[in-house]
C-alpha cells in the first residue's frame, strides 16, 4: 500500500543518516508520517521492524500505529513488537534487569490504588496528617520525573517531613518488590546511566529510534531516548505549540532546543493543516505567535470555513444553555451528528452547569476522562488474587482481598496476623505462621488456609483460567450481587469481568497479563462509545477533533488559569506573573482551539459561579479578520 505524502512529509520520511526533528503542527498529518517513515524503513531499506523502537504516549496511539502499519506494510502487528509507550518499553528493558537494581523477578507495578494504600500507612508511621495524601503522592510523581528528586521536594513546604517520607515509601515498595508507574522511567534511566554493559545490550536491540509527541517529554524520558540511539538513527516528532503537560514535568525546551543538543540534526517543518478551516487556523497561530519560547513556524490551511465565533453571557448558567441549544441546532440544521460535537473547558467544575443545561434540553452528552475500567471494584478485587499469587511480598493486594467476598476473618483474628515477625516481614509470611502455629480458630484457619492454597493454585495458571477459578472458589458473583446498586449496575459489573477474561485470553502468563493492566491503568486513553456531545478538560481532548467545539470560560482566572500565572487565588493579580505558565495556558487554548474542524464558538460570562470575572486577555490577541463577537444579552 502506497501512502501519499505531501514534499514536507517526504522529506521527514526520507530524511537518514542523522537525527531528525519533525515540528507538526496541528492537523498536519504528523502520524501519517511517523508509520510512512518506519514503513519507509522496513519495506525500502531492509530494517527489521523487530528492531525499530517506535514511542508513542498513550497505547490508544501505539495500537493505531500498528494498525496503520499492518496496512502500509502488510506485516502483522506482532512484528512491531517494540512499538509501545515510553512506560511499557521501559518496562520491558527494567523487568529483563531488574535483579541489577537489587529487584527480583517478577517485578511487579504498584497500581493507583496501592500506591495511596502505601502512601496512607507512609502518614500514619511518620504521625502525620492524612490531608496530606494527595499532596504527597503529587509531589512524589513529580519528583521522580525529575533530574533530583530530593532537591525538589525540600522546595515542596506544603508537606512536612516530606523527604522521610519519600525513603519510607521507596523502602516500602522495594520490600513489596513493586515499583509504581514512575519509577519505571526513573530506574531505567539510572540502569542505563550506571551500568554499561545492560547500556550496550539495550543499545543493540533497536537499529533505529523514533518518538511522537516528543513536546511532552521530561527530562528523564530524554535521558534515556539519548542511552539508546546508536549512530544518530533517531527522529522525533511533535509540536511545542501543543506542550501542556508542565505539571507532569514535561518541558517543551528539550523540543525547542534539539537542533543544539544535536547540533547536525535536521528540521521538517509540517505547517499546512488538514483538519481545521483557515480562520481557525489563522486565529491559532495569531495567538501562539504572542508565546517567545517556541520552534518558529508557519501554520496555514487551504480550507474556507466561518470566521471564529467569540460571544458574551451575562451569566455561566446563560451560556450552558446557549450551548445545549446551539449543539441541537447544529444537528438539525447541519446535520452534525451530536458526538462530532464537544464542550471544553479548563477546569472540571464548569461541567456543572453544563450538565444541567443539557439534560434541561434533553441533549444527549457524555463526560469524557471519567474513571477508567481498571479502577472499577470488581476489576482490582479479581486482580488484587492474581497479584498476590504472582507477588507474595505485595502486602497491600493481600490486605484488598483478605476479606472480599467475607470469609469470616474479624478484627481480631487480622491483629493476630498482623502482630506476627516485624514490619518487614511480608503478610503472606505471616499468614502462613499463624496457620502453623496454631494462632486461628477452626474456622478462620479453614478461610485463611483456603485463601492460600487458592492463591498457590492459580500461580502457574494461564491468565484466563486463573480468573475464572477465583470467580468461581470465592462464589464472586454472589458477591458482586449484594454489592450492585440495582440489577443493571450487577450486569454492568459482570460484563466487566468478561471483557477481563477476555483481555487475559490474550496474554501468554500471567506477569504478562497483570504488566499490561497496570500500565493500561496508568495511561488511560478515553473511552470513545456512546453517543452524545463529548464534555471534556482540555487536557482530555489533546489528539481529539470534532466537527465543532465550544470552549466555555474564557476568562481571566480560568483561562489563563489563576494558580498558572502565580497567583495567590482567583481574584488576585500576581506582582510578577509567571511567564512560563501563562504560555502553557495559551498553548492550552490553542490545543483547544485546533480541535475544531469546521465550527469553532469561544465563550465567556459576566459573572460565574455568582461572580463578577472578566474576558480572558487571550481574546484579545485573536485577528479581528477571523472574528465574529456577539452579545447574549
Amino acid at each position: 500500500m502506497q501512502v501519499s505524502l505531501s514534499p514536507a512529509q517526504r522529506e521527514a520520511v526520507e530524511s537518514l543518516g542523522r537525527p531528525v526533528l519533525v515540528s507538526a503542527g496541528a492537523g498536519s498529518g504528523k502520524t501519517r508520517t511517523l508509520t510512512a517513515k518506519i514503513a519507509y524503513l522496513v519495506n525500502h531499506l531492509g530494517f527489521d521492524p523487530q528492531r525499530i523502537l517506535a514511542i508513542t504516549f498513550t497505547n490508544k496511539a501505539a495500537e493505531e500505529m500498528k494498525s496503520r502499519l499492518r496496512q502500509i506494510t502488510g506485516r502483522s502487528p506482532q512484528d512491531f513488537p517494540w512499538v509501545r509507550t515510553f512506560h511499557s518499553a521501559c518496562f520491558q528493558i527494567l523487568k529483563e534487569h531488574c535483579e541489577e537494581l537489587g529487584y527480583r523477578r517478577p517485578l511487579t507495578i504498584h497500581s493507583e490504588y496501592q500506591q495511596k494504600v502505601t502512601l496512607k500507612k507512609v502518614l500514619a508511621q511518620l504521625d502525620l496528617d492524612a490531608k496530606y495524601l494527595g499532596p504527597l503522592r503529587s509531589a512524589i510523581s513529580r519528583a521522580k520525573n525529575l533530574e533530583d528528586p530530593r532537591g525538589y521536594l525540600k522546595h515542596a513546604t506544603q508537606i512536612p517531613r516530606r523527604l522521610e517520607a519519600l525513603e519510607l515509601y521507596n523502602e516500602i515498595l522495594a520490600q513489596h518488590n513493586a515499583v509504581d508507574f514512575d519509577d519505571i522511567l526513573a530506574l531505567t534511566r539510572d540502569l542505563l546511566m550506571r551500568n554499561p554493559t545492560v547500556r550496550e545490550t539495550c543499545r543493540d536491540l533497536f537499529d533505529y529510534v523514533l518518538v511522537d509527541e516528543f513536546q511532552d517529554s521530561n527530562a528523564v524520558q530524554c535521558r534515556i531516548m539519548d542511552l539508546l540511539v546508536r549512530n544518530g538513527n533517531l527522529t522525533v516528532v511533535g509540536d511545542d505549540y501543543q506542550s501542556i503537560y508542565q505539571f507532569r514535568g514535561a518541558d517543551p525546551s528539550h523540543f525547542i532546543h534539539f537542533p543544539k543538543t544535536y547540533p547536525n540534526a535536521h528540521v521538517v517543518r509540517l505547517e499546512e493543516n488538514y483538519r481545521s478551516t483557515r480562520p481557525i487556523v489563522a486565529a491559532a497561530e495569531a495567538l501562539i505567535s504572542h508565546n517567545a519560547h517556541r520552534l518558529e513556524k508557519k501554520c496555514f490551511s487551504r480550507r474556507d470555513g466561518d470566521p471564529v465565533e467569540v460571544r458574551e453571557f451575562l451569566s455561566d448558567d446563560q451560556e450552558a444553555l446557549w450551548v445545549a441549544d446551539t449543539c441541537r441546532n447544529l444537528q438539525e440544521a447541519r446535520g452534525i451528528p451530536l458526538d462530532r460535537m464537544a464542550v471544553l473547558y479548563r477546569t472540571k467544575f464548569c461541567s456543572m452547569a453544563l450538565e444541567q443545561a443539557m439534560r434541561r434540553r434533553g441533549v444527549p452528552y457524555k463526560m469524557m476522562g471519567g474513571r477508567g475500567f481498571f479502577e472499577r471494584r470488581e476489576v482490582q478485587d479479581l486482580n488484587a488474587y492474581l497479584v498476590c499469587a504472582v507477588n507474595p511480598l505485595d502486602d497491600v493486594s493481600l490486605e484488598r482481598i483478605l476479606n472480599v467476598p467475607k470469609r469470616g476473618l474479624g478484627a481480631g483474628t487480622l491483629k493476630k496476623i498482623f502482630a506476627i515477625g516485624g514490619s518487614g516481614t511480608p503478610l503472606q509470611e505471616k499468614c502462613h505462621r499463624a496457620l502453623d502455629r496454631g494462632l486461628l480458630s477452626k474456622k478462620a484457619a479453614q478461610s485463611l488456609r483456603g485463601l492460600l492454597d487458592l492463591l498457590d493454585e492459580v500461580r502457574q495458571m494461564p491468565p484466563a483460567h486463573a480468573l475464572r477459578r477465583v470467580v468461581d472458589a470465592c462464589n464472586y458473583e454472589a458477591y458482586l450481587r449484594q454489592v450492585s446498586t440495582d440489577e443493571n449496575d450487577f450486569v454492568a459489573r459482570m460484563e466487566n469481568i468478561q471483557q477481563m477474561l477476555h483481555a487475559a485470553n490474550q496474554a501468554p502468563d500471567l506477569p504478562t497479563y497483570l504488566e499490561e493492566c497496570a500500565l493500561v491503568t496508568e495511561e488511560q486513553d478515553n473511552e470513545d462509545d456512546g453517543y452524545g456531545v463529548r464534555l471534556s478538560t482540555f487536557h482530555g481532548a489533546k489528539g481529539l477533533e470534532f466537527e465543532a467545539v465550544f470552549v466555555i470560560g474564557v476568562e481571566e482566572g480560568l483561562l489563563p488559569h489563576w494558580r498558572s500565572v502565580g497567583s495567590s487565588s482567583p481574584g488576585d493579580r500576581p506582582e510578577q506573573e509567571d511567564l512560563a505558565g501563562l504560555e502553557e495556558e495559551r498553548r492550552l487554548l490553542y490545543v483547544a482551539m485546533t480541535r475544531a474542524e469546521k465550527h469553532i464558538f469561544l465563550s465567556h460570562a459576566k459573572a460565574r459561579k455568582g461572580d463578577l470575572v472578566r474576558p480572558s486577555r487571550f481574546l484579545a490577541e485573536l485577528p479581528e479578520e477571523h472574528i465574529k463577537r456577539h452579545r447574549s444579552w
